[in-house]
């Protein structure tokens, strides 16, 4: 298989098609972004330069501006100088792991009230209460160990800080 960029193994270059379209997929991520943000989770480096995204893209300069600017308006991407005070530096977010569960746990409440509203209506009916009540169960676990996950990331995000300080 031939790719754009040959410094990418294909295995890794599958990996970041396969993360891309996850991404496009689930998120609603525009496809250069959801390329470029893989490409930078999957990188064996801390952070990717414009340069190396683009080389790894093979995209304009201003298609992967704009879709960097889009991640970064997004809290998807963080950027850092280094020696270079011109260069920036692309990496993921350290929470972005936390907005990801976050976002789920949104969904999750939605479904869990919208759910409530459904049982009080249907009260005085007949439905199969016991199955519904399973279902808002899950949801209420569900609820409930992703909060305990975003805590637990939270708290080991915070230890890392004050490791590297």
């Amino acid at each position: 298989m031939k790719q754009k960029n040959d410094s990418v193994p294909t295995s890794t270059h599958n990996l970041i098609e396969e993360l891309s379209s996850h991404f496009v997929n689930e998120r609603d991520l525009p496809p250069l972004a959801a390329k470029i943000y893989s490409s930078i989770i999957l990188s064996k480096a801390e952070s990717l330069t414009f340069e190396e995204i683009i080389e790894i893209t093979g995209a304009s300069k201003s298609s992967v501006s704009n879709q960097l600017n889009f991640l970064i308006e997004e809290n998807r991407l963080d950027f850092i100088y280094k020696d270079d005070k011109r260069k920036r530096y692309f990496k993921t977010k350290r929470d972005y792991l936390c907005n990801t569960l976050e976002s789920h746990l949104e969904k999750i409440q939605k479904e869990i009230k919208m759910l409530s509203k459904v049982i009080k209506y249907k009260d005085d009916q007949d439905f199969n209460k016991k199955l519904v009540a399973i279902f808002k169960n899950h949801l209420e676990s569900e609820k409930e160990n992703i909060l305990d996950t975003i805590n637990n990331l939270k708290q080991t995000s915070h230890n890392l800080d004050q490791h590297e300080k």
